[in-house]
């Protein structure tokens, strides 16, 4: 990766448009994948990352979209309180049901990384050990 894609951020002109998204029917959900992990050989999507702030839910529309997704890719929701530092909480989606308020949520913690770096080794055994072909 290139320097200048290190320093981009988050798109405001996305965020706009998922802000007003909001203002169409009220039938529309929607929700956001925050990160998925790809290889590139062999291209694949390694697994699914949602990052939540302590206290963030898992929500319906989440629920519906991961039960989706989980068929095909494995699903992690890694939790911090300071995004950039850590520590990271690490816990695998395995299910739900978005019917009841709240949802019902089925997480197993799998890890805690104490800070960037571990979290790095993290990804880099799950990228291992998700990809069982060839290459």
């Amino acid at each position: 990766m290139d320097d200048r894609k290190k320093m981009l951020t988050g798109s405001p002109s996305r965020d706009r448009f998922k802000q007003a998204h909001k203002e169409l029917s009220g039938r529309f959900y929607a929700c956001d994948l925050d990160f998925i992990l790809v290889e590139k050989y062999p291209p694949h999507i390694a697994a699914i990352l949602d990052f939540k702030l302590p206290g963030d839910k898992v929500t319906f529309a989440e629920v519906i979209a991961y039960n989706d997704l989980l068929g095909h890719y494995p699903i992690f929701i890694v939790t911090a309180s300071d995004p950039e530092n850590g520590p990271y909480e690490i816990e695998q989606y395995l299910g739900g049901d978005y019917r009841p308020f709240p949802p019902i949520v089925h997480l197993v913690h799998i890890t805690t990384c104490k800070d960037l770096a571990e979290f790095g080794e993290w990804e880099a055994a799950i990228r291992k050990d998700l990809y069982k072909g060839t290459n």
